[in-house]
């Protein structure tokens, strides 16, 4: 009653005002010419079920060097007298490992004929691969194993043929059509010649369907004056060569309609995710009736909840419930189209791209993390960040000056609130120019960083892609001729904070050392000093006058790309650009860096973070953070969080409350607020609500062990850290669209935030097994084979969270001032055994700091609990620099308490007088003085272990 008496009080103080971005900026898909010109052809060859393209089977070719298929496609264009123009469209295709198989459909050659004054280049833009997928990625063709040789239906086959083992579960014997069979491992496919078609099968299952509706549809290249002799029957020719769209009237098109489509239909799956980013459920919605989900990166400040439009970010993966993965490797503006089929209990989607080719890798395999599995060992695996970048955030645009700094930072301690970042917005610069300090404000950044750095703190600083026009470093840009180009070959000068800017061309090798000589000059601190790191913001690019709130289509970047073709890759291009600077100014002490992206795209989870952007103080915002973050982390992205309590407006009391309490999970834990808006440290809150907050943010530090460990195994495997219940338990349908509560990572973890005001309790929905509520240990059982929807009691203090049955968690529960300052802290281990005595749990620790990792400098265990009442500790690696060395990577190995929850089958579990432990072979017993069990768990303390060693305990 205290408490809501308390938050009556304040929520007369507070109101809550609508916020929407202007949606009129953005095409809808009717003014998007090339959205609406395949979208037309869809519905038209719905009807006519023609198609235009087929695969030549004369032209096949089967390259044993480099393992890969080669055909034509041929499209023909009907003309009224006869004179069919035929366009052809080289096509490949390989199988990579880990059950891939990826497929390429070009253009030949295109000219223009006798224009020496053209600046772009006519050529499809076919590079984004090479900037999506991992360095290591030529290494991965699979060499092992070879094609078989293409042979077509009715030709004799023999008994180990792949023929004579399809044949039993494919109905073709019939067929009419020409029909390649391929095999590879589990992954089989069939390639029928015409209409052009892909079948490709899981252990002789059909998963995927490509161009099953006959979308393939490629605007082959050709002039405006030839243009209606090119156009198909079912086309339409809206804006082909002009585009009407107020804010973009000033396209020039230079190569026409050059759009690429095609269709992918998911068998045996009524559930697809991914595409990140949007503002809208985990699975994603059915857009026939309305506006296809949209990948093009923008600035969208207030952005609105529930819409498929674009974001800051695009990830063109998506994958359905039934383990199959479509991924487009493609950057430029694309729009993806989804229709359920429950009848048929299949999803069809359509993905349309302004230009490029089509290069696709389909993915399949046994379940949803061996695909997310293998997407991110082709994209690479997300970065393993430093310890302290888990910890929590300080932000907010913006900290006045050192003194504002400091002030935070002392205040922080006195309140007894743990961080380890504090962050600088645009105004720490002298008057908005990168790579420069506020003389007046911050006039010695070196004594800054040097303060903060003693409490193992770090500072984030602010530098944008955009630079203002006429300084030293905007000079140097346009001086070294690494500036983005305007159509016309000049350099671009668009609007952004500083006013008139420039832009640097990191897609330019060159440009990217320029880059980096900035950073060089700009981070010369002493060698012990490295605790400075970057944020890349406004990177989608972000232009105030540019078309759709980013850059006009028709720039122009390194060797003659258009903007158009390479668009969703710049920002990427810049992060990366960022941190090979960073990593290359700290590589005296290996120090690993850490940086924050807005933009973002496939891949770019080998070097950066990300957040939701420009969020909203209120409760859809917080609520729609939940799937914006899971969706992220399903298509291999991990590190990303939302601004706490909403970027824009001011949050009430309870926003701030539960916002924290969901905000503790996301992987990346900042708080950040508005210019404009009132301050809110977390030492400003009166009590409750400060310590509310206080035991939320003290929570995410007990828990870093077990964090820091899940992001090692994202950084292994891609798995999400943030994790979807159905990825956990694949085998309840019912969880395919729960997006409200979640697991943290494989940990047992199994959280649901509360999202709506004045609400004290909640439904959760628990599978079978034990479930122990995590601050009393309290058990319930679900012993039944359904899902069980339990209300949970939520006050405004509580969070409700769970260890599911079966797992250990390791924590460290002593107040520190910065996660670098618990390294000398001992282990506690929390065991949730399941209905049969047994858990298991693993633990990763390294120095939190730099790269030896990457050279053994680590260790690796796994606790395991037998019998309800033996616990073993199996290290599986351990580096030679153990404790107690010099230069030790690990400054405390020690388990200080181990708690072992009783559930309801085992209360007849008792501690024992005397705790035995095995070890070398040698047996000894422990005291038991300072252990002690109630109902609910067993604590022993002080057991004189250590997480470096094998033993056996016995209790």
């Amino acid at each position: 009653m205290v408490l809501l008496k308390w938050l009556l009080c304040q929520l007369v103080l507070f109101t809550t005002l609508s916020h929407a971005f202007t949606d009129y900026l953005l095409k809808k898909c009717a003014q998007s010419g090339f959205c609406h010109r395949n979208r037309i052809y869809s519905q038209n060859i719905v009807k006519t079920h023609h198609s235009y393209y087929k695969l030549d089977p004369e032209s096949i070719v089967h390259d044993p060097f480099q393992n890969i298929l080669h055909a034509t496609i041929i499209k023909t264009v009907p003309r009224l007298d006869g004179d069919d123009i035929s366009v052809q469209f080289p096509f490949s295709l390989s199988f990579l490992q880990d059950y891939s198989v990826r497929f390429t459909i070009a253009e030949k050659e295109r000219t223009v004929a006798n224009d020496s004054s053209f600046l772009v280049s006519t050529q499809r833009y076919n590079e984004t691969w090479l900037h999506a997928f991992d360095e290591k990625f030529p290494d991965k063709v699979n060499t092992t194993s070879s094609f078989p040789e293409p042979y077509f239906l009715g030709q004799e086959h023999t008994a180990n043929s792949l023929w004579s083992k399809l044949t039993s579960f494919l109905s073709l014997s019939n067929s009419t059509q020409d029909t390649v069979y391929l095999q590879n491992g589990n992954v089989s496919l069939e390639i029928l010649t015409e209409p052009f078609q892909l079948k490709i099968y899981w252990k002789n299952t059909l998963k995927l369907i490509v161009n099953e509706q006959n979308f393939l549809n490629i605007e082959h290249r050709r002039t405006k004056e030839e243009n209606f002799a090119h156009v198909l029957p079912e086309e339409s020719t809206f804006n082909m060569f002009k585009d009407d769209f107020l804010y973009s009237k000033l396209d020039t098109l230079p190569l026409g309609p050059e759009s690429i489509a095609l269709d992918f239909s998911f068998i045996e799956s009524t559930n697809v995710y991914g595409i990140p980013e949007h503002p809208t459920s985990l699975r994603l919605m059915d857009t026939s009736q309305g506006e296809p989900y949209r990948l093009f990166n923008v600035d969208v400040f207030e952005y609105n909840i529930g819409t498929t439009q674009p974001m800051y970010g695009s990830i063109p993966f998506m994958f359905s419930s039934s383990s199959t993965s479509v991924f487009w490797v493609n950057a430029a503006d694309t729009w993806v189209d989804i229709k359920y089929d429950t009848r048929k209990n299949k999803t069809m989607t359509h993905w349309i791209s302004e230009n490029g080719v089509v290069d696709v890798v389909v993915s399949l395999g046994p379940d949803i993390p061996t695909i997310i599995d293998t997407f991110t060992d082709l994209t690479g695996r997300p970065f393993l960040p430093p310890m302290s970048s888990i910890g929590y955030h300080q932000c907010r645009w913006n900290y006045n000056d050192e003194m504002d700094v400091l002030n935070v930072d002392s205040q922080m301690d006195v309140h007894r609130f743990p961080y380890d970042f504090i962050w600088l917005d645009l105004e720490y610069t002298n008057d908005k120019k990168y790579f420069t300090w506020k003389p007046n404000s911050f006039p010695n950044p070196k004594r800054l960083l040097t303060k903060l750095n003693k409490l193992g703190r770090n500072l984030v600083v602010l530098i944008d892609p955009h630079l203002k026009k006429d300084y030293e470093i905007s000079d140097t840009v346009i001086n070294e001729n690494v500036a983005v180009k305007d159509h016309n070959g000049n350099d671009y000068v668009g609007h952004c904070w500083p006013g008139n800017s420039i832009w640097i061309d990191t897609m330019s090798k060159y440009g990217q050392k320029i880059w980096k000589s900035f950073f060089e000059k700009f981070m010369d601190f002493p060698h012990d000093l490295t605790n400075l790191f970057v944020w890349n913001d406004m990177n989608e690019p972000s232009i105030f006058d540019g078309p759709e709130t980013t850059a006009p289509k028709d720039l122009i970047h390194d060797s003659h790309i258009e903007e158009r073709s390479i668009h969703n890759l710049y920002g990427l291009s810049v992060h990366e650009a960022t941190y090979d600077a960073v990593k290359s100014v700290y590589s005296s002490s290996d120090k690993r860096p850490f940086l924050l992206t807005r933009a973002f795209f496939a891949g770019s989870q080998r070097t950066a973070a990300t957040w939701t952007g420009d969020n909203v103080a209120t409760w859809e915002y917080l609520k729609i953070s939940i799937p914006m973050v899971l969706s992220n982390n399903v298509a291999g992205m991990p590190f990303i969080g939302a601004d706490i309590a909403g970027f824009a407006e001011d949050p009430t009391p309870e926003l701030i409350a539960r916002w924290y309490q969901a905000g503790l999970w996301y992987p990346f834990f900042r708080a950040h607020a508005h210019i404009d808006t009132k301050r809110r440290e977390p030492y400003l809150f009166d009590d409750p609500l400060k310590s509310i907050v206080r035991d939320a943010i003290q929570l995410r530090y007990f828990l870093l062990p077990t964090l820091y460990t899940m992001f090692y195994k994202s950084s292994t495997t891609g798995y999400p850290i943030m994790n979807p219940m159905f990825i956990q338990h694949p085998e309840f349908k019912d969880l395919y669209d729960i997006d409200n509560q979640f697991y943290w990572g494989d940990s047992g973890l199994l959280v649901k935030p509360i999202t709506e005001p004045d609400q004290l309790e909640t439904e959760m929905i628990f599978p079978p097994g034990i479930f122990y509520e995590f601050a009393s240990l309290i058990s319930f059982v679900n012993d039944g084979t359904y899902l069980m929807k339990k209300n949970i009691m939520a006050p405004l203090d509580t969070i409700p969270l769970f260890i599911e049955g079966g797992h250990i968690i390791s924590m460290k529960d002593k107040y520190r001032r910065s996660s670098k300052l618990m390294r000398n802290d001992p282990y506690i281990l929390v065991i949730a055994p399941d209905a049969k005595g047994s858990a298991v749990g693993d633990l990763y620790v390294d120095d939190g700091e730099t790269f030896g990792y990457q050279k053994g400098e680590y260790l690796r265990t796994q606790f395991i609990l037998e019998d309800g009442h033996i616990l073993k500790n199996i290290p599986s690696h351990t580096p030679d620099n153990l404790v107690g060395t010099e230069d030790s990577i690990l400054r405390n190995t020690n388990i200080e308490k181990i708690i072992v929850a009783k559930s309801e089958l085992q209360h007849d579990i008792k501690l024992k007088d005397a705790i035995m432990v095995k070890q070398d072979g040698e047996e000894r017993s422990l005291s038991t003085e300072l252990s002690y069990e109630d109902d609910n768990k067993i604590i022993i303390t002080n057991p004189m272990i250590d997480i470096t060693e094998s033993w056996e305990l016995t209790f």
